[in-house]
C-alpha cells in the first residue's frame, strides 16, 4: 500500500467535462468520432475535445498571462480547475509550498514543435553539425517559449495555488501519463510534498505528426462498430484528444484537511525495457505484487492497433486470468499524452458506480488475443470495494516504455 490517495479528478474529452459523461457514452454504446467521409482532408477520424469551448479563467493576472498560453495550457488549466474544485487548492502560502505539479509532456504537445521536430529528425541524419549545435542553430526561439512544459505547469500551479515543485515528465517516459503518476508517488513518499496535481494534455496533432505516427503504426481510418479495440476487424489506433488532472496526496494530509478520498493508489510503476512487452509485463507483475491482490477490473490501454492490442493481451492476459476487461479508446480515442490519466479517472468512476462499461465499437473479439473476458455485450457489475488495474504504453511499435497502476475506491485501512 502506498498511503497515497486520489482526492479529485478532472477530465475533458469529446464527451465533455468530467469522467461521468465518458462512462455514460460508453454505457450507451455510442462512439464520439465524427463521420469523416468526404468532410475532411484528413483520412483519420478524431474524437475532438473542442478546444474552442474551453474558457480561460477571469481576473487580471489570468488575462495578462493568456498571451503566453498555448492550446495545451488552456486545456491543462481547465482540467486542473475541475480537480481543484473537488479536492480544494492551497489556502495559504504555508500550504502552497508543500504542494506541487507534475506535467506529462511530449513533443506532440508543443504547438510549433509539431512541425519543427520531424524536419530536424530528417536533417540530423546527414547534417555534419553535432546535434547540440544543430538544435541551437535550427530551432526557433519561439518554439522554446511556447513548448516548455514547465510553463504549462506554472499555469496549473497558479490555478491550484501550489508553490512547490513544478516537474515535467517528457515524451515516452510519460507512458501516457502513468509515468508522471509514478513520479508523483515517489515525491510524496520522499516527504518533499504533501500534495501533487498530475496533469496531462493531448491537444490536436499536426498533419506532420499524424503522418509520422501512421508510418510507424497504422492509425485507424474508420471508427464504426467492428473496428474498435480488440475486434477482429480493428485496423489501427483510434485518435482522440483530451486533458486530465489527478490530485494525489498523502492519506494523512487528506484526513487532516477533512477531504474525502475517492480512491487509493495501491501501486504504480513505469518501466523501460528492450521491448514494450517486457516493460509492460514487468510493470504489471510489480504492481500486482505490491498490491497483494488480483484486480476486479482491468482497464486496458486497448488502442485499436492490431499489433499493440495483441502485445497487451498476450502479456497481461496470463497475469489477470478471468478479469473482465474494458477500454475507453473505442469511445473517445487515444489521447496519447494523458490516456492513462483519463483511464485512471474512469476506473475510479466505474468502481464508484459498481458497473463496468463495454469496450466501444467492439463487436467480435479477435480469437488471436486469447481467452480474454472482454466486456462487449453490455455493462457488467463490479464491487464498489473492488480494485482496478490500468495499463498503458507509449505509442508506436518501437516504443519501449509501459506503465501499470492498481487502485481501489476509498481508502485501505
Amino acid at each position: 500500500m502506498t498511503g497515497v490517495v486520489i482526492t479529485g479528478t478532472g477530465v475533458i474529452t469529446a464527451a465533455g467535462s468530467g469522467p461521468g459523461p465518458v462512462l455514460d457514452t460508453m454505457f450507451s454504446g455510442t462512439a464520439l468520432f465524427p463521420d469523416r467521409a468526404g468532410t475532411s482532408w484528413l483520412p483519420w477520424p478524431v474524437a475532438e475535445m473542442r478546444l474552442s469551448e474551453i474558457a480561460w479563467p477571469d481576473g487580471d493576472a489570468w488575462v495578462n498571462n493568456q498571451k503566453y498560453a498555448s492550446a495545451t495550457a488552456h486545456a491543462a488549466v481547465a482540467a486542473a480547475r475541475l480537480a481543484v474544485a473537488v479536492a480544494g487548492g492551497a489556502d495559504d502560502h504555508a500550504e502552497g509550498v508543500r504542494c506541487g505539479t507534475i506535467l506529462a509532456a511530449g513533443i506532440s504537445g508543443g504547438d510549433e514543435l509539431n512541425e519543427v521536430i520531424p524536419k530536424l529528425a530528417v536533417q540530423a541524419e546527414t547534417d555534419p553539425r553535432p546535434l547540440a549545435k544543430l538544435l541551437y542553430d535550427e530551432v526557433p526561439d519561439y518554439s522554446y517559449l511556447r513548448g516548455i512544459p514547465s510553463q504549462v505547469g506554472q499555469f496549473v500551479c497558479m490555478a491550484a495555488g501550489f508553490l512547490g515543485s513544478n516537474v515535467a515528465v517528457y515524451g515516452e517516459s510519460g507512458a501516457s501519463g502513468l509515468g508522471a503518476l509514478s513520479v508523483a508517488l515517489r515525491i510524496l513518499h520522499s516527504g518533499e510534498l504533501d500534495r501533487v496535481l498530475v496533469v496531462g494534455v493531448q491537444p490536436p496533432l499536426s498533419a506532420t505528426v499524424l503522418a509520422a505516427l501512421d508510418q510507424e503504426e497504422a492509425i485507424g481510418t474508420r471508427a464504426s462498430t467492428g473496428s474498435g479495440p480488440f475486434d477482429r476487424g480493428r485496423n489501427g489506433t483510434l485518435l482522440g484528444e483530451g486533458a486530465a488532472a489527478i490530485m494525489l496526496e498523502r492519506a494523512d494530509t487528506a484526513r487532516e484537511r477533512g477531504v474525502p478520498a475517492v480512491a487509493e493508489i495501491l501501486a504504480c510503476e513505469t518501466l523501460c525495457a528492450s521491448e514494450r512487452t517486457q516493460a509492460l509485463g514487468t510493470a504489471v507483475s510489480s504492481v500486482l505484487d505490491q498490491a497483494g491482490r488480483q484486480p476486479d477490473l482491468w482497464w486496458a490501454h486497448g488502442s485499436g492497433s492490431v499489433e499493440s492490442d495483441l502485445d497487451e493481451c498476450r502479456t497481461v492476459g496470463p497475469l489477470t486470468a478471468g478479469t473482465p476487461v474494458t477500454s475507453s479508446k473505442g469511445t473517445i480515442g487515444n489521447a496519447f499524452e494523458c490516456a492513462g490519466l483519463i483511464d485512471t479517472a474512469l476506473a475510479v468512476e466505474a468502481l464508484d458506480r459498481g458497473r463496468i462499461p463495454p469496450v466501444g465499437l467492439l463487436r467480435e473479439p479477435d480469437p488471436a488475443l486469447g481467452a480474454i473476458d472482454f466486456v462487449h455485450d453490455g455493462p457488467r457489475p463490479v464491487s464498489p470495494a473492488g480494485t482496478a488495474l490500468v495499463t498503458t504504453f507509449s505509442p508506436g511499435p518501437h516504443a519501449t516504455t509501459a506503465g501499470a497502476a492498481m487502485l481501489t475506491r476509498g481508502v485501505v485501512q
